[in-house]
Formats: C-alpha cells, sequence, structure tokens
C-alpha cells in the first residue's frame, strides 16, 4: 500500500471519528481557534519550546535570529496567503451550487503556488532590504515564509469544504513533526539556519497532509485549466474581500512596523528588526482574546449560518415584504444576541486578565516596566476583536468593499496613531488601542446599517450573481 492511500484511509478513519457525538463539538472548538489565531498560538507556543531547549547549546544571540526568522517567516506568509486562500475558498463555495464537479484539488495546488510564489519574493524583498548577513539563513527564512503561506492558504479551502477535522489534524501532525524535528536537532544543530528548516520540514507537512486526501487523478490539464477560469471569476467578484483580508493582517502588525523602526528598535546580528520590549508584551496580549476569536468563527459558522440558511428559504417561499421584515428581525436578534454574550464574556475575562497582568508578566518573563504595555496590549486586542466580530457581519452580507475599507482604516489609523506617540519618543500601545478603539466603533455602525438593511445588501448591492455576465 502506497504512504499516500495509507494517509487517505487514515484520513477516512478520522472523519469518522470527529463526527461522533464526543469529538464533534471539540472539533468545532479546535477548528475555531485554528482557523482565527492559528499563526499567534504556532508562533509564541513554538518559539517558547524551541528556545527552552536550544539556548544552551546555539546561545542567547543565534536563538534571537532563528526566533526572529521564523516570527518574519509568520507575518508576511500570511499577508500573502489571505488574498489567495480567499479566492480559492470563494472559487470553491460559488462552483458547489452549480451542480458540476468541482476541481479541489487543482484550485488548492494553483493558489497555493501562487501565495508561496508571491510570499519568497516578499521575504527576499526584506532579506535584500535588511541586508541579512546569514546567507543560511536568509535562504531557510525565504523557503518558510513561501512554504507558510501555501499552508494559510489551504486552511480557508479545506474550511470552504466542511474539512476542518482534517485541517485540524494536519495542522497538529505538522507541528508535532516541526517540534519535534527541531528539538531533535537542538542537540547537534551548528546555527540557527538549522533548526528554521526543522520548523520549515513540519510546515511542509502539513500542507502535504492537507493535500493529500484530495485525488491526484482529478488533476488532470482540463481540471488546472477549469480551476484557473474559476480562480480568474472569483478573483474578479471577490478582490475587495481579498485585500481586505491582507489589510486586516497588516493592521495587526502596524504597530509593530513603527516601533522597530522609530522607538529604539533594535537589529540582531542577523539584520532582522525588533523591539523584544514591545514585542513580547503585544504578542502575549493577543493571546487573552483567543477564546472570543474561537467563539466568534463558531457563531458565524454555526447558528448564524443556520439563522442565514432559513432567512433565505423562507424568502424563496414567496413571503410577504412583512414577512421578509420579520425574517430579518429574526437573522438580527440572533446576530446581536450572539455577540452581546461573546462579547461581554471575553470583555470580563480581559478584565481579569489586566488584573491579573503582574503575575502574567512574570509567568511570561516580561519585566517591571513592560507591565503597562500589556495591560494596554490585552485592552487594545478585545477592542480589535470587537472590529473583527462587526467585520463578520459585513461579510456575511457580501458588503465587501465595506469590509475592506474598515480594514484599510484600521491600518491607517494604526500606523498613525502609533507613528504620533513613538515620535514623541514614548513607547506606548496606545496607538493600536486607540486605532482599534475607532476602527471598531467605524465597523459597528456600518454593521448595525448593514442588518437594518439586509434584503438589499443580500440580495442587489451584494448579489455578485447580478453583475456577472457569463
Amino acid at each position: 500500500m502506497s504512504a499516500a492511500n495509507l494517509i487517505r484511509q487514515v484520513a477516512r478513519q478520522t472523519d469518522w471519528w470527529f463526527d461522533g457525538p464526543l469529538l464533534s463539538p471539540l472539533r468545532q472548538i479546535g477548528a475555531g481557534l485554528l482557523v482565527a489565531a492559528g499563526p499567534w498560538i504556532l508562533a509564541i507556543v513554538t518559539l517558547t519550546l524551541i528556545g527552552a531547549a536550544t539556548e544552551p547549546r546555539l546561545g542567547a544571540v543565534v536563538l534571537e535570529d532563528m526566533r526572529l526568522a521564523i516570527v518574519y517567516a509568520f507575518m508576511l506568509g500570511p499577508i500573502v496567503a489571505a488574498p489567495a486562500g480567499v479566492i480559492a475558498a470563494r472559487a470553491v463555495t460559488d462552483a458547489v451550487g452549480t451542480g458540476a464537479e468541482v476541481p479541489v484539488g487543482a484550485i488548492l495546488l494553483i493558489a497555493a503556488g501562487i501565495a508561496g510564489i508571491g510570499a519568497e519574493a516578499l521575504a527576499a524583498t526584506v532579506a535584500l532590504s535588511f541586508g541579512l548577513t546569514d546567507p543560511g539563513l536568509a535562504l531557510a527564512f525565504a523557503v518558510l515564509t513561501a512554504v507558510s503561506a501555501m499552508m494559510w492558504t489551504a486552511f480557508p479551502v479545506l474550511t470552504a469544504c466542511r474539512a476542518r477535522h482534517r485541517l485540524i489534524v494536519a495542522f497538529a501532525v505538522g507541528m508535532a513533526a516541526a517540534l519535534g524535528l527541531s528539538l531533535a536537532v537542538a542537540g547537534i544543530a551548528r546555527s540557527g539556519a538549522d533548526v528554521v528548516w526543522c520548523f520549515t520540514t513540519g510546515i511542509a507537512l502539513c500542507f502535504a497532509l492537507c493535500v493529500v486526501p484530495l485525488d491526484p487523478a482529478a488533476l488532470t490539464t482540463a481540471a488546472l485549466r477549469d480551476a484557473a477560469r474559476r480562480l480568474g471569476g472569483a478573483g474578479r467578484s471577490a478582490w475587495p474581500l481579498a485585500l481586505g483580508a491582507s489589510l486586516a493582517i497588516a493592521g495587526v502588525w502596524a504597530d509593530k512596523w513603527v516601533a522597530w523602526a522609530w522607538t529604539g528598535g533594535q537589529v540582531s546580528a542577523a539584520g532582522f528588526r525588533h523591539l523584544p520590549a514591545y514585542d513580547s508584551a503585544l504578542f502575549l496580549a493577543q493571546l487573552s482574546v483567543l477564546p472570543g476569536l474561537a467563539a466568534i468563527a463558531m457563531f458565524y459558522e454555526g447558528p448564524v449560518r443556520a439563522a442565514m440558511a432559513r432567512f433565505r428559504s423562507e424568502l424563496t417561499r414567496g413571503t410577504s415584504l412583512s414577512g421578509a421584515e420579520r425574517a430579518v428581525g429574526v437573522v438580527a436578534a440572533r446576530l446581536w444576541t450572539g455577540l452581546w454574550r461573546i462579547t461581554v464574556a471575553q470583555a470580563a475575562l480581559s478584565a481579569a486578565l489586566i488584573l491579573a497582568s503582574p503575575a502574567l508578566a512574570a509567568a511570561g518573563g516580561l519585566r517591571l516596566d513592560q507591565l503597562l504595555l500589556l495591560r494596554t496590549g490585552i485592552a487594545g486586542a478585545f477592542l480589535h476583536m470587537i472590529l473583527l466580530a462587526a467585520s463578520g457581519v459585513l461579510i456575511l452580507a457580501n458588503r465587501k468593499a465595506a469590509f475592506a475599507a474598515v480594514q484599510a482604516a484600521f491600518l491607517g489609523f494604526n500606523l498613525a496613531l502609533s507613528a504620533t506617540l513613538a515620535a514623541g519618543g514614548h513607547l506606548s500601545a496606545l496607538g493600536f488601542a486607540g486605532a482599534a478603539a475607532l476602527a471598531a466603533a467605524l465597523t459597528v455602525v456600518l454593521a448595525m446599517q448593514t442588518v437594518r438593511e439586509l434584503l438589499r445588501h443580500v440580495f442587489l448591492s451584494g448579489n455578485d450573481g447580478l453583475f456577472r455576465s457569463d
């Protein structure tokens, strides 16, 4: 039996396990965490474990460069992968309702290839502009960026195929391999690049596990041409959504870019820019909203999807205008009730974490002067969660341009406020928190307006089918 057939059999058996009454809720929680905050979980947990194992042999300087290569790869990769993944997922979902055979494997491979090439070019640009002094580490960093972009591209496609259980398995196995190889090589590694290559191998395995269950016999020339055509059509209609996804990820990093450039940023031995005091506090603060982000992902995937299905079903049965308005009211009630409960629960958790921040800072190895950064970062992360929750309403009504606009606004606010504060020589996360507050307020207003006019947005301004020429 070939390895590919063995993996396919294991995947089918895993499908049965994860659909059971015990593991199904765990699958939903795991998928919600992974889709909502996979890069943060991966980067922080992995770097902590690898750093503890490799520092005694490699030393603090080499370990710092190794960590930064992985952080930069997981910063740049998703920026490129987000639009590719969004367009590929849209191509899959658009094809599902047509009754034609969907070339999922071809769509995934083409989109992942484009994302990998784009991420490779972006990593090379960063390496050249920074003048990285270690060629081995620069090469490992560039390859890791490309492979990670391919992996993040696969995740939305699997989600669109309702195969989140396979996504979880692929992620878990790939990350276990990355950690296992990195820890095994830590004792004999001669440079940080050796550890980065081990980590890259695990990421590549994760992507391979996402692809292997797909039927290779379906990857014909005709299927590839069909996939390219579908991706082109999806790109023409969904490009604002894809742009917004990329801007959303860039916005999270904008304040860090300013800190690295203006507020006493440091340069590692290999040439990476960073600011450890700011980065570690903000990375830890981002972890505080993982429960809320996972709950939002599960809420939109479950209750909101079901409410929208009932809403569309009632309208297709020929209900009256008053009946349509009542149906909108039911959807609105479900949306605001669910989002309000998630927000209140996360607010209570964030407040508790702010109060417990001295203990968190000690556990995370932060200094006393980073305590204010951590507290402000937790508040900013909560406000940013509200922005993402309200952005989901815009995506639900297919308001692609509005979604892109609010993400661009957050990016611009974050850059402007952080730069203004940095010009005064102050190391503060107020720029991030203030930007999140402004963008969240704007998005909530747009979301409320969208729900009030849901009929118009779903069937007119947000209906891509009205504007297709094919």
